[in-house]
């Protein structure tokens, strides 16, 4: 895509999502969209930062992919919001629409997950708190669950929004199962990203039901005669199960404190589960 059919995109990809998500916190006035080549997407992003979400602060490492792989980045601001695209002419149209889609769920979710505050007076735009808290295990299980979730629900959306998917469990499984190497075998964040991705399309296919069925059972999804196969195929129900009863609320993007950190559990149990898994 051109840069001038990428504008034209996104700000038909933003009608389309005020008319298509119910409550949309923000009109056409409040997003404003941003471009860059990925290789000025770092210095791009930071001075966003400044104007839109002063709270939130990039690391080194943020900075790094987003001059290398990111396709697009949100910045929830208290007013208007802010959304980074990365200029891609090999991008097809509905790829694109997919990337702006999944970036504004950010935003959606950031101002209306949290009840009677605005996400970013508690969590800083997307990030803990900078102070350091005394439990340190709480605090991480709180960012694990937190990544995992915001991602997941981003991505699920602009599936089901975008794609209108029509796909089964076994037409996505050679994706999925690369990604479950990438969980226990990527760094922490790039884990978090892939079981979120995993979560995303995997509850988004027309034989979910079934497939829950079946993971249900032990060795019908790993074999339970081989190492530590009952047990990771256990930490990953556990993990589905909980995700998809919040995706029956009215209001799923709606969440608390309690249950990102039961979530920040449960996936920190199955990357430690799955990564002896891979291992035996």
């Amino acid at each position: 895509m051109k840069l001038d059919e990428m504008r034209l995109c996104a700000v038909e990809t933003l009608a389309f999502f005020i008319q298509t998500m119910p409550d949309a916190p923000f009109g056409v006035g409040d997003i404003v969209f941003e471009f860059a080549k990925q290789s000025e997407m770092a210095s791009r992003a930071v001075a966003l930062c400044a104007m839109y979400c002063p709270e939130k602060v990039l690391n080194d490492s943020q900075c790094h992919q987003l001059n290398t792989s990111i396709a697009g980045n949100a910045f929830t601001g208290r007013g208007k919001s802010a959304v980074l695209l990365c200029i891609n002419t090999r991008t097809s149209k509905k790829d694109f629409r997919r990337i702006v889609f999944h970036e504004l769920m950010h935003i959606f979710c950031g101002k209306l997950e949290m009840d009677s505050k605005h996400f970013i007076d508690i969590y800083g735009s997307g990030t803990t708190p900078d102070s350091d808290p005394e439990d340190k295990t709480y605090d991480g299980m709180i960012v694990a669950g937190y990544v995992v979730w915001t991602e997941f629900i981003a991505q699920y959306y602009a599936v089901k929004m975008i794609d209108k998917p029509t796909y089964t469990f076994a037409e996505i499984a050679e994706y999925v199962n690369h990604l479950f190497h990438d969980v226990s075998m990527n760094d922490l964040k790039d884990s978090k990203d892939s079981f979120a991705m995993i979560c995303a399309y995997w509850l988004n296919a027309i034989d979910l039901d079934e497939t829950l069925g079946a993971l249900e059972t032990p060795g019908t999804f790993l074999p339970d005669d081989e190492a530590y196969g009952k047990e990771t195929q256990n930490a990953l129900w556990e993990c589905m199960k909980y995700i998809c009863e919040q995706m029956k609320h009215e209001r799923p993007w709606k969440i608390s404190e309690d249950f990102i950190y039961e979530l920040g559990v449960k996936f920190s149990m199955f990357r430690v589960m799955n990564s002896m898994y891979l291992a035996s």
